[in-house]
C-alpha cells in the first residue's frame, strides 16, 4: 500500500501531466512560418509571418505594422509559406470538402497543402492523433502502450503526433480520400494501371511515401 505522502506525490504528478499534455497538443496543432504570402478572394495580397491552426482551419498573418489578421478558407484563394532562408516552400489552397463524411452532401472550403498540381492534384492535410508509448520490456510489441509497474499500478503513456492524410482533387472538383493510397490510386488509373505499375516498379516507388506519391501522380498526369 502506498504511503500517504507517496500518494500525494503521484496525484501531483498526474495533475501536472493532465495540464501539460493539452498544452503540448495545442503547440503541435500550430504551424508557424517566418515568411508568407496570402492571396485573398478579394484579390488583395498580404505578406508577413503566417500561423496556421490545423484544427480550427484558420490562418493568421502578422502585418508590417504589427497587427494580426485572421482568415478562414472561404476568404483565401491560396497562401504560400517559406522558411527563413526560402529553401522550403509550401503552398496551400482551399477546396470544397465534406470533411471525410462519405454520407453527407454538405461541403465547405478547407485548407489543403498542394503537393502536385495537374488534371489530378495530390493534396494533403495533417491531423493530430495519439499513439501509446511502451516503456516496458515486459510489454514490448504488445501494442497496449503500457509499462511494467512492480507495485501493480498500470500507467498509460501517450504521445501526440502529426499524421499525413493524402487526397486527390479530381477534374470534377471532388476531393477523394486516399485511405489506401496503393489500392485507391490503382483504381483511379483505370486502363492506364499497367503502365503505372511498370513506372512504380521501375523507379522503386512506394505508395506510403509523400515524395514518391508526388512522382506517381505527376507521371499519371503526363500520360496521354
Amino acid at each position: 500500500m502506498l504511503h500517504p505522502s507517496c500518494f500525494r506525490l503521484v496525484l501531483v504528478v498526474a495533475l501536472a501531466l493532465a495540464a501539460f499534455l493539452p498544452a503540448v497538443a495545442q503547440q503541435v496543432d500550430v504551424q508557424e512560418w517566418p515568411k508568407g504570402r496570402i492571396v485573398l478572394t478579394s484579390g488583395d495580397t498580404l505578406s508577413g509571418p503566417v500561423t496556421y491552426h490545423r484544427t480550427e482551419d484558420i490562418i493568421r498573418v502578422t502585418l508590417a505594422d504589427g497587427s494580426i489578421q485572421a482568415y478562414a478558407p472561404v476568404n483565401v484563394s491560396s497562401f504560400t509559406v517559406t522558411d527563413e532562408r526560402g529553401r522550403f516552400r509550401q503552398t496551400f489552397k482551399p477546396y470544397m470538402w465534406n470533411r471525410g463524411n462519405d454520407y453527407s452532401d454538405y461541403k465547405a472550403p478547407a485548407f489543403f497543402e498542394l503537393l502536385t498540381e495537374g488534371n489530378y492534384s495530390l493534396v494533403k492535410r495533417e491531423v493530430l492523433s495519439s499513439r501509446n508509448l511502451n516503456y516496458s520490456p515486459m510489454y514490448a510489441g504488445s501494442g497496449y502502450g503500457r509499462y511494467y509497474d512492480p507495485y501493480g499500478y498500470g500507467h498509460l503513456r501517450q504521445q501526440t503526433v502529426v499524421q499525413d492524410l493524402f487526397y486527390i482533387y479530381n477534374p470534377k472538383g471532388a476531393i477523394i480520400s486516399l485511405r489506401n493510397p496503393k489500392r485507391d490510386l490503382e483504381d483511379l488509373f483505370g486502363n492506364k494501371a499497367k503502365v503505372m505499375k511498370e513506372f512504380v516498379k521501375r523507379n522503386n516507388l512506394e505508395y506510403d511515401n509523400a515524395r514518391d506519391l508526388v512522382r506517381i501522380v505527376g507521371h499519371f498526369n503526363q500520360l496521354p
